[in-house]
């Protein structure tokens, strides 16, 4: 069998860790090896680029740092555990990608979509997911879920409403394969149409 990567996406608090272990699940039942990884980390380098990005928040990161950032950490994810898995025939689920990226710093931050989908473009080029799959919540909802648990991106007023516009419109670089699931329901009744969106690329 020919390996598989796929990434989830989202705005945090849609489910995305949930969907990936019950795909793995799904996956791994079915006889395929299954590897979840998350975007940032995975990696001694991803672990700490997310404690700075994610948890250090009196470290100020301007936006196109982020994203270099963000950047590092995918490109050691990819070297150290995605390649070798995929060349091992293995599936590969991340939890979160470029898309992410070009969402939340790009769409939903200071760089504008066309730069983010630029460098991620550039510096990926054809190391990306063959399906990225978009799960899709109501904003309101997501914050319920949320609660207080807030990182630095989505403290500011706005933001998350930007990033759930951003997920339902941008089309990521050309050539990516992007699908969108509606989030509504029970986690296995999502998990239903994650796992049959997956088998259409050939899982």
């Amino acid at each position: 069998m020919s390996g598989l990567f796929v990434a989830l996406e989202g705005v945090d608090g849609v489910g995305k860790s949930t969907q990936a272990e019950l795909l793995r699940a799904r996956l791994a039942a079915a006889g395929r090896e299954v590897q979840v990884v998350r975007e940032p980390g995975g990696t001694a380098l991803g672990e700490a680029i997310r404690e700075l990005l994610l948890a250090r928040e009196e470290v100020a990161i301007g936006a196109e740092a982020q994203m270099l950032l963000f950047l590092a950490s995918r490109l050691e994810l990819w070297e150290e555990r995605i390649e070798p898995a995929l060349r091992r025939g293995e599936v590969v689920i991340s939890d979160r990608f470029h898309l992410s990226t070009i969402v939340y710093q790009g769409i939903a931050g200071a760089l504008g979509e066309s730069r983010a989908v630029a460098v991620c473009r550039e510096v990926l080029g054809p190391r990306r997911p063959a399906l990225s799959i978009v799960i899709t919540l109501p904003v309101a909802r997501c914050r319920e879920r949320l609660g207080a648990a807030w990182d630095r991106f989505e403290s500011a007023p706005g933001f998350l409403e930007k990033v759930g516009k951003g997920f339902a419109t941008t089309l990521g670089i050309p050539g990516d394969r992007i699908e969108r699931v509606s989030g509504e329901g029970s986690a296995e009744e999502v998990a239903a149409r994650v796992h049959e969106a997956v088998l259409r690329v050939g899982a």
